[in-house]
């Protein structure tokens, strides 16, 4: 699973999920995402996102697109529960 966050045209940051093909969350200023990578616990996450937010990596024009929709659905879809390894447990 990969996801990239790349600013909107309104300025605020929206984050890709290549599993999902969507965007996952949108809207979000950096603190906002920092938050939420900050709750899963790996300080990694919020390295990476701090990279990404600084490339200022723009949403393509399909993106917008997506966005748009997301909005007007009310909600952004989540990443599905992920299989840990051989055990079959999902990770939430």
């Amino acid at each position: 699973m990969a996801w990239r966050i790349e600013k909107q045209a309104n300025g605020r940051f929206a984050i890709f999920s290549t599993r999902l093909g969507d965007y996952v969350l949108i809207d979000v200023d950096a603190e906002e995402i920092e938050r939420v990578y900050a709750e899963k616990g790996a300080k990694v996450y919020i390295a990476s996102a701090r990279a990404q937010i600084a490339k200022e990596r723009e949403v393509p024009a399909h993106g917008e697109e997506l966005i748009e929709a997301s909005r007007k659905r009310g909600t952004t879809p989540k990443e599905p529960a992920e299989p840990i390894g051989a055990t079959g447990f999902l990770l939430e």
